[in-house]
């Protein structure tokens, strides 16, 4: 069998890229946003992420509430949600970098799962109430969870890159979810810890993270492809 031309994966994603833009200046519908989700793939990869997303607004609650209940300490509930951001901040620009260069799913996913371990981590802490400096190394643990949002948004400008005006659809519609899965996120955390048990916010997140990102990862169809560095220029956080 010959080998198969470089251009093949080239082609196939300008081909994915103009059947979207295709799909979505179809003149069958007036709403924007339903002609947003006319381009195949659409759908599943929105509600995989949404679902991925929902957590963003829920760790942070449910483990203030999970050790401030346990420990009788807001004080330290607080400075381990904040060693957590502190974490995030340093972890997500290489996440990020990781994601651009060796593609979402390859990078996601095993990211999600540390991410994941270390929420499990927590509660187990938590539980058996473990020595404090326990609490803080396994929070930290969880600033591996990738940035889901940034990861739709740029599936959308892969798919509508042909197409200014449902890219800025697409991104409006990005903002919403972002805005809604904040204001739902703390609710459903505290519904879940005053109604069932301190620990239940931190599972349940944990488990709609995992779920969410795997669906999300499995629309290999969507996924813009990585882009390897290929400058010899450093980036300012290497």
């Amino acid at each position: 069998m010959p080998p198969t031309p470089p251009e093949t994966t080239a082609e196939t994603a300008t081909e994915a890229s103009d059947r979207a833009v295709a799909a979505v200046t179809a003149p069958a519908t007036a709403n924007p946003y339903r002609r947003l989700f006319t381009v195949p793939g659409a759908r599943a990869f929105t509600a995989g992420n949404l679902i991925a997303r929902l957590p963003s607004g829920m760790f942070g609650v449910s483990a203030v509430v999970m050790i401030a209940g346990s420990r009788d300490s807001y004080a330290l509930a607080g400075a381990v949600t904040a060693t957590g951001l502190a974490a995030t901040a340093v972890t997500a620009p290489w996440i990020a970098r990781s994601v651009d260069r060796h593609g979402q799913a390859r990078t996601a996913v095993p990211a999600t799962v540390c991410a994941v371990l270390g929420s499990l981590a927590l509660v187990l802490c938590v539980h058996y109430d473990a020595p404090d400096w326990t609490l803080f190394a396994a929070y930290a643990a969880t600033a591996t969870t990738p940035n889901t949002g940034g990861m739709s948004r740029a599936r959308w400008a892969h798919l509508l890159k042909g197409d200014p005006t449902a890219l800025h659809t697409a991104n409006s519609f990005e903002q919403a979810a972002d805005e809604l899965c904040y204001m739902l996120g703390p609710v459903l955390a505290a519904f879940l810890c005053g109604t069932f048990f301190p620990e239940a916010g931190t599972l349940t997140a944990a488990v709609l993270l995992l779920v969410g990102v795997l669906l999300f990862a499995a629309q290999r169809s969507t996924e813009p492809p990585p882009r390897p560095q290929t400058s010899p220029a450093k980036a300012p956080l290497r």
